[in-house]
């Protein structure tokens, strides 16, 4: 069993250690200075793994995600910006998300035929024909037009062994309560990035909330979100299905590899 590191624990360790420091010294016995080994916990990365099948294995499902997000000014002070996200799903091809923040909002319709985005602000939206998987439509919007869908990481879980092959350092932190549902806390290093994930305990092993901290940009910023979710959720077929209105003005989305223009983008 993966030993549960608590603050008490940690400060008990940390007393005990420099108390050792203090009595080498005064014993004349060189103190070491080697820095400690990176260590990777296998059961860190095998919870991963497990939540990672399960999220591939959801068929359906709604989510909310509350987030907030470090903006570092010039001076070095630190802006916290918030955003909250609510996605449903009905794989393997119809995707909406509604995205608001304090700057903006957006919209995000997709029904197996047609993707669309919208500015509910302004009423600008633009329509391009989709892939028919919801895969296939996040790299496509990714890679043509430079939209990153919220959450996108969600429905990538698990698919690139690079991504686990790039963990420097994995740890089970200990147990966490999270909106009333126990969860296991872990936390990973690697290059530029410090990240905590906490993962439903029991039979549906969730993401319930992470942390990422930009260890190689100025001021060290950082994101958490923290994730609400209905795997039981049947969204129906007009939620996916966008129908414009009178207020709703049609753009065209400018491929990001295109020439630029002077018409307006809703991106």
């Amino acid at each position: 069993m993966t030993p549960i590191i608590n603050r008490p624990t940690v400060l008990l360790l940390a007393g005990l250690a420099y108390s050792g420091h203090l009595l080498a010294e005064e014993a004349g016995a060189p103190a070491s200075d080697a820095p400690t080994a990176p260590v990777i916990d296998p059961v860190a990365i095998q919870s991963l793994e497990r939540m990672g099948d399960y999220l591939r294995g959801l068929t359906s499902f709604s989510l909310r995600a509350d987030d907030a997000v470090d903006e570092v000014l010039g001076s070095g002070q630190k802006i916290q910006l918030t955003k909250t996200v609510e996605i449903q799903a009905r794989k393997p091809d119809r995707l909406r998300a509604s995205v608001e923040t304090d700057r903006k909002a957006r919209e995000f319709f997709y029904d197996g035929k047609h993707f669309t985005l919208l500015t509910p602000e302004t009423g600008y939206y633009a329509t391009i024909p989709a892939p028919s998987t919801i895969r296939e439509l996040l790299d496509d919007i990714e890679i043509q037009y430079d939209i990153e869908f919220p959450l996108v990481d969600l429905f990538r879980w698990g698919e690139n062994p690079e991504a686990t092959a790039a963990i420097q350092e994995a740890m089970r932190v200990g147990t966490s309560k999270i909106g009333g549902q126990l969860a296991d806390h872990y936390a990973f290093r690697q290059d530029g990035i410090d990240w905590q994930i906490w993962i439903a305990q029991g039979p549906a092993p969730l993401p319930l909330r992470y942390v990422i901290v930009t260890t190689d940009e100025p001021g060290e910023p950082q994101y958490m979100a923290n994730l609400t979710w209905d795997t039981q959720a049947k969204p129906d077929e007009a939620v996916f299905v966008f129908a414009p209105g009178k207020e709703h003005r049609a753009i065209r989305i400018v491929q990001d590899n295109a020439p630029a223009t002077s018409e307006e983008s809703p991106k």
